[in-house]
């Protein structure tokens, strides 16, 4: 005999749907943390007019986006199919089903305020005692790739070529004009001995030819006049690329706000493509705050990112640990000025802490050290190098980091003459920024003490396993909108989720 099993039965009273909802379920932990969060910035985005339909309760529609993206179901489509069918969406909506337009306007709407929601679910955690922002910080950083196309990358070097044979092809078809209107018109141009003609210049000039051109039946200059207008087009189109690559060695046209650099994970025969560079900052692998850079040098945008954390936290840590990516004078010498203790390897650190044994008379390329009065270097031989100059250098956010050439007037003689990395120069020279070699010494003697020894032991148990997270797990492994400003409202909604997430996993492990 069966259990009684009658389709579409109708019940006098219909079950409660939260017995349904363990009381240990994520999306229950979900309703408490939003249910705790001041959100009078959504608030105030609606209108306030009487007349209307009553829009959703931004809380509901919140719980609904977090409890999305913790299982993966990061389009507005997917989350308004789970919302009929997920038992578990159907309590935290209370029986209401917004469709996929008003779940992508709510994002739209939080998009402006995204930092501060997420700012205050770190506050939660630190209320709970979770977190402490006082503490260590810990650095990371990983690329996630962009929507644009990967093949239409229009690249600053082509852009710099193909308008320098564009504005030439201007010059050369105006002054073909010119030459065969009547001088007259050459003259009412005013730009009497005129070397260069701008776009606007020569489009004015074409226009006022072929005014000219019909009003006095003039032959052969209609081919000219086209040919001028399609090189002030293509001219336009090389200095927009060129405005959008600011300084960056190319752009997505799709997506300008994203950088061209290399993946791990794209597997596109090695080629460059457009990513983003996502910084997180974590703590007992919580993420305290985030950021998406368009560039690939974690040394010019780690200050900016810590800034940004000082700010948008409220407090400032004690120390901050990354790993070699971010050593660098730039970024010493920045957490020294913010009175923060900088945890940070630098290339070379491991090598020199595992003591690479050399051969006696053995030549040691990485021998070259400073000096002790920090102005020049000593060779692997024992001498003292002479300084020839020194040039003004700078990173890309702007930091001053002089380059110092430097020789070696010993070189007659030496054991190592013909190793030695100095005669691979024809000069006989090698430029080192001993700014870098100097805060690099202060660096090590840091590093080496115990209690930093087990901060850097733990930095490979803080933001990585947050990755992992993210792109392994949740296979979030490119963003699905353009623009910096929807990127950085989707990775507030993704992290605010595996934060909750990971509150979940230890509430349940302390029980």
């Amino acid at each position: 005999m069966y259990k009684p099993y009658i389709s579409n039965e109708t019940l006098l009273f219909p079950p409660n749907l939260g017995d349904f909802i363990p009381q240990d379920a994520p999306a229950r932990l979900i309703s408490e943390i939003v249910d705790l969060m001041d959100l009078k910035e959504i608030h105030d985005s609606y209108s306030k007019a009487s007349d209307g339909q009553p829009p959703y309760h931004p809380a509901m529609l919140l719980k609904a986006v977090l409890f999305g993206y913790m299982n993966n179901i990061f389009s507005s489509r997917g989350l308004e199919s789970a919302m009929s069918r997920d038992a578990h969406l159907i309590w935290l909506s209370s029986y209401q089903f917004p469709d996929h337009t008003t779940i992508s306007r709510f994002k739209d709407r939080c998009m402006p305020h995204i930092k501060v929601i997420f700012a205050r679910l770190v506050r939660i955690l630190v209320e709970r005692g979770e977190i402490r922002l006082t503490e260590d910080l810990y650095i990371d950083g990983t690329t996630i790739r962009s929507r644009a196309a990967r093949r239409r990358i229009k690249w600053r070097s082509n852009a710099e070529r193909f308008g320098a044979t564009a504005d030439a092809d201007i010059q050369k078809g105006v002054r073909a004009l010119l030459e065969q209107v009547e001088n007259g018109d050459s003259m009412d141009d005013g730009n009497a001995g005129h070397v260069t003609y701008t776009k606007e210049e020569a489009r004015e000039i074409a226009d006022r030819i072929e005014r000219k051109a019909r009003k006095e039946g003039l032959k052969n200059v209609r081919g000219k006049i086209t040919a001028v207008r399609k090189a002030c087009d293509r001219k336009e189109a090389h200095d927009r690329t060129l405005e959008q690559c600011a300084g960056k060695c190319g752009v997505a046209p799709t997506d300008p706000d994203c950088g061209i650099m290399h993946a791990k994970e794209d597997g596109y025969e090695g080629m460059a493509t457009p990513n983003y560079n996502v910084q997180i900052a974590t703590q007992n692998q919580y993420v305290t705050n985030y950021g998406a850079y368009d560039s690939a040098d974690d040394k010019s945008i780690a200050i900016d990112f810590v800034d940004t954390c000082v700010e948008e936290n409220g407090v400032s840590p004690s120390a901050v640990v990354e790993d070699a990516g971010y050593g660098c004078e730039e970024v010493y010498v920045g957490l020294e000025q913010r009175h923060i203790e900088a945890v940070v390897k630098y290339p070379g650190y491991d090598a020199e802490s595992a003591g690479r044994p050399i051969k006696p008379g053995r030549y040691d390329r990485y021998g070259f050290r400073l000096s002790p009065d920090g102005g020049t270097l000593i060779c692997p031989a024992g001498h003292l190098m002479r300084v020839i100059r020194r040039e003004e250098a700078y990173t890309r956010s702007g930091f001053r980091s002089d380059t110092t050439v430097m020789t070696c007037d010993h070189c007659d003689g030496c054991p190592f003459k013909d190793s030695c990395a100095l005669t691979k120069n024809r000069d006989g020279e090698t430029s080192r920024k001993l700014g870098n070699i100097r805060e690099e010494r202060k660096a090590k003697a840091r590093l080496d003490r115990p209690e930093n020894q087990r901060k850097l032991k733990r930095r490979s148990l803080e933001p990585e396993p947050v990755f992992g997270q993210l792109k392994h797990n949740h296979g979030y492994t490119r963003f699905r909108h353009f623009g910096k400003a929807k990127v950085t409202m989707d990775l507030g909604f993704i992290f605010m989720a595996l934060n909750i997430l990971k509150l979940h996993r230890n509430i349940q492990k302390s029980a």
